[in-house]
C-alpha cells in the first residue's frame, strides 16, 4: 500500500489506460473535486485523488481508490475533440490550476497543485503545464 502519490504509480495507471497508438505528452497528479458526474458514477462523495495524463487527443484521468491510493479505482477518458469546452483558471494558491472540462452530460472539475507533501513527483510542474497547454489548443 502506498503512501504518497509517486512516478511509478503514476506511470504503471496511465499506461495501462493510455488509448491505442498514443503517448503522453504530459502528466501530473491532481484531485478530482466533489461534483464531478464521472466521480459519483464511480461511487465517490468527496474529492478524490487521480493522476492525469493527456496524449496528443486524449484527457486521461487514472481515478484512483479512496482508501488506498496504489489501486486504480477507475478511469475517465475523453478525447479532445468531444470537449465541448474547457476552463482553465488559478486557484486560491499561486501554484493551484482548476480545470473544468464539459463533454457533452460529462463535467469534470480537476485541480492540479504543482507543490505538496502527499505526493513525490518529479516533474509536476512541468506535467502541469504541458498538460494545461494541450487542453488550451485542444481545437
Amino acid at each position: 500500500m502506498a503512501w504518497l502519490m509517486n512516478d511509478q504509480d503514476m506511470d504503471d495507471m496511465l499506461k495501462k489506460i493510455c488509448p491505442a497508438e498514443e503517448s503522453y505528452q504530459g502528466k501530473a497528479w491532481g484531485t478530482l473535486m466533489s461534483g464531478t458526474a464521472a466521480m459519483l458514477a464511480l461511487g465517490a462523495l468527496s474529492n478524490v485523488s487521480c493522476y492525469v495524463g493527456v496524449t496528443e487527443k486524449t484527457l486521461v484521468i487514472a481515478v484512483l481508490d479512496t482508501l488506498d491510493i496504489s489501486h486504480l479505482r477507475g478511469q475517465i477518458c475523453i478525447p479532445f475533440d468531444k470537449l465541448d469546452e474547457v476552463k482553465i483558471k488559478r486557484g486560491l494558491i499561486p501554484s493551484q490550476r482548476i480545470i473544468k472540462a464539459k463533454s457533452g452530460e460529462t463535467r469534470i472539475k480537476l485541480s492540479l497543485v504543482n507543490n505538496t507533501i502527499t505526493a513525490k513527483i518529479k516533474n509536476q510542474k512541468q506535467g502541469m503545464q504541458a498538460i494545461c497547454e494541450a487542453l488550451n489548443r485542444r481545437k
